[in-house]
């Protein structure tokens, strides 16, 4: 589904009410991630500030997204299809250490099934005349997610109620701490442990590891942050078996930080991606990716806030559908930049 004209005016109009207000919120860009099933086998560093935790502070976080999925792809030999509803649930927790360094580690879930959304999207699709790219050719509320090869299965998703995903752990260094008259850069790395069931489709069984940077500027009330990051991508043990490999993953994203009231933002960012089975040469699985996200932040006190955001794909047939995205921040201390 694409329809950037009506999130572009969207855009404008919070810029607008943006300038009639003058101290930003500062909380940084929603930590959302693509939901497609074989990217989260994948380590992703998720949008941030470039502005860590002063040594001895603490921060976490509970976050929930909510994708449907529905996409369907063959070349001679091979095919993709995705068909289905995924649930992840992450615990983050961030602490500072001081000199500049913030470790963070996330311990994330997932639930699959076939869902209960196809019924409402076919007939969202019929009122507004979008393609439903076969969605109403299709049993209903079914979960299918599969990759195959010259006959064989090299990466399958099981419909599973809890699951484990495999867990990162984050060192981020403060370059340059942002300022009103300066930007802000931040380096970070990361290690990913294939806690994941990889035979089931939740993991890459193998470490990931990622590098990347953070950028991050404030232009009067407008907060701007800027992410680069690339993964090396482990390969769940179905596929490495066939000589079948997960490729590596680049991504890059920007966002905006629009300051609607003292307690209140909206944010609005993009990302782009590569894909992790660009060898299955499948355009639907193989084609990059881009994402893009409306949102926002409301300060309910001093030491929490809650978040809420809407994913859509910009490239068409490769990512999900859509996703919806919930947020429950605790800060001591509230806002990381001074209000």
């Amino acid at each position: 589904m694409q329809r950037p004209g009506g999130c572009c005016g969207l855009l404008i109009l919070c810029v607008g009410a943006a300038a009639c207000t003058s101290t930003p919120a500062g909380g940084g860009p929603l930590p959302v991630r693509n939901q497609h099933p074989a990217q989260l086998t994948v380590l992703h560093q998720a949008p941030a500030s470039a502005r860590v935790l002063a040594a001895g502070r603490f921060g976490g976080r509970v976050d929930a997204a909510y994708s449907s999925l529905f996409l369907r792809g063959t070349v001679p030999g091979r095919s993709f299809t995705m068909d289905g509803e995924y649930l992840r649930v992450s615990h983050r927790l961030r602490a500072g250490l001081g000199g500049g360094l913030e470790l963070g580690t996330e311990l994330p879930f997932a639930h699959t099934s076939g869902g209960f959304l196809d019924r409402f999207l076919i007939d969202y699709h019929n009122w507004f005349g979008f393609p439903d790219q076969g969605r109403s050719d299709t049993e209903r509320d079914r979960f299918l997610v599969r990759a195959n090869e010259n006959g064989s299965t090299v990466w399958q998703l099981d419909a599973s109620g809890a699951e484990l995903l495999d867990i990162p752990l984050q060192l981020t260094w403060q370059v340059l701490a942002p300022t009103a008259a300066r930007p802000g850069l931040a380096v970070r790395g990361a290690v990913e442990l294939p806690t994941g069931d990889d035979d089931r489709g939740y993991g890459s069984g193998e470490l990931d590891f990622g590098l990347g940077l953070l950028a991050e500027h404030h232009t009067g009330p407008v907060g701007w942050y800027g992410h680069l990051q690339h993964t090396f991508a482990g390969t769940p043990a179905p596929a490495r078996r066939l000589g079948f490999a997960f490729a590596d993953v680049t991504s890059a994203g920007l966002a905006a930080e629009l300051p609607l009231a003292s307690d209140l933002a909206a944010l609005v960012q993009i990302e782009w991606e590569t894909s992790t089975l660009r060898e299955l040469a499948v355009p639907a699985a193989a084609r990059d990716q881009v994402l893009l996200w409306v949102g926002g932040r409301w300060q309910a006190s001093a030491d929490w806030s809650v978040e809420v955001g809407f994913g859509e794909d910009l490239q068409s047939l490769v990512s999900p559908d859509f996703t919806a995205w919930l947020g429950v921040v605790w800060l001591p201390g509230g806002s990381q930049l001074p209000r």
